[in-house]
């Protein structure tokens, strides 16, 4: 079978709630599309958008993230750094906090008129880049948090799939904005 570095290409989260989140990435995806296309003043933000649910949404159950960690590690115990692997966790996951905070940042200045759709994609982008945030932390107490169960969810279930049906619903809402202006506007 294909494998590199101890890594094989498979589903990484076999679970019904991963096969559901999947969806729900799909449906994230097949919303900000049709956004793109009816709400022409943002249409790039949503096309963008469409693209980043659809990579997550790979990565949801292709569990690329492992090949990330495998790679690492591997490279770690070949050049000699494994013993300092806790040190270089908390510099790559504190500059993967900072460059998503100045890419959310760029990206809400950039669209700041554009409306409270386009921002509530963003606050829901934000919710999900602090999300995989956390799971890339790997820490023993931010594991315990993200396993904690609120009745029959663990709460990484509720903060990915809150994210993603924020920004789905935020796509379907600037798509029937812009398809009641343009219903509103005369014609010549």
């Amino acid at each position: 079978m294909f494998e590199i570095e101890g890594w094989r290409p498979g589903i990484g989260d076999p679970t019904i709630w991963g096969w559901l989140t999947v969806a729900n990435y799909a449906l994230a995806v097949v919303m900000a599309v049709k956004a793109a296309r009816a709400d022409s003043r943002n249409s790039q933000f949503w096309a963008f958008l469409a693209m980043v649910m659809l990579a997550l949404g790979i990565n949801k159950q292709l569990d690329l993230q492992s090949l990330l960690t495998a790679v690492f590690r591997n490279n770690a115990i070949r050049h000699g750094w494994y013993d300092h692997r806790r040190e270089m966790q908390k510099m790559f996951i504190e500059g993967t906090i900072l460059l998503a905070a100045a890419a959310m940042v760029v990206v809400a200045f950039t669209f700041r008129k554009a409306g409270r759709w386009v921002l509530g994609a963003l606050f829901g982008l934000a919710l999900l880049g602090a999300f995989v945030a956390a799971r890339a932390a790997s820490f023993h107490h931010m594991g315990e948090v993200l396993n904690l169960r609120f009745l029959a969810l663990r709460m990484n279930h509720i903060l990915e799939n809150t994210g993603i049906a924020i920004i789905a619903v935020s796509a379907a809402m600037a798509r029937r904005q812009a398809r009641g202006t343009a219903r509103r506007r005369p014609r010549r």
